[in-house]
């Protein structure tokens, strides 16, 4: 017979090694009681001062190119008599108001999608904020 086998069958006859019934509770106290003295406090990954500077980024680059943006010529530009209440010109009044959906429309999609990606990183942060203080 050479080492090896007799290492073999030495260690066939060894009995197996079980470990003690509460070793898995034992473990888990253990590392309960080390994440109990160091817990992991959550951070946001962008902070209060971040989303201000986002949103004031996204808020003048809007503004910079609703004023830049030639303003599209509407459909007619025929004279329409003027609607008046109180002496107040209805379609002066809502003129700001039409050019304002006429630039909107016109906005491009890399824009757009843009804003949108910054407000649904700030909802996901804020729910996950949320979900950690509760």
């Amino acid at each position: 017979m050479s080492q090896k086998d007799l290492l073999k069958q030495w260690l066939k006859e060894l009995p197996s090694e079980q470990p003690s019934p509460d070793f898995q509770v034992k473990v888990m106290q253990r590392v309960m009681s080390e994440w109990t003295l160091n817990p992991i406090k959550y951070q946001p990954i962008i902070g209060k001062k971040g989303w201000w500077t986002l949103g004031l980024i996204a808020f003048l680059l809007t503004g910079l190119l609703f004023m830049l943006h030639s303003s599209l010529p509407s459909g007619a530009e025929t004279a329409v008599p003027a609607k008046t209440v109180y002496g107040l010109d209805l379609l002066q009044l809502f003129a700001p108001v039409s050019h304002l959906f006429e630039k909107l429309n016109s906005i491009s999609p890399a824009v757009a999608i843009g804003v949108l990606a910054i407000i649904a990183l700030w909802f996901f942060d804020q729910l996950f904020v949320k979900a950690i203080k509760r």
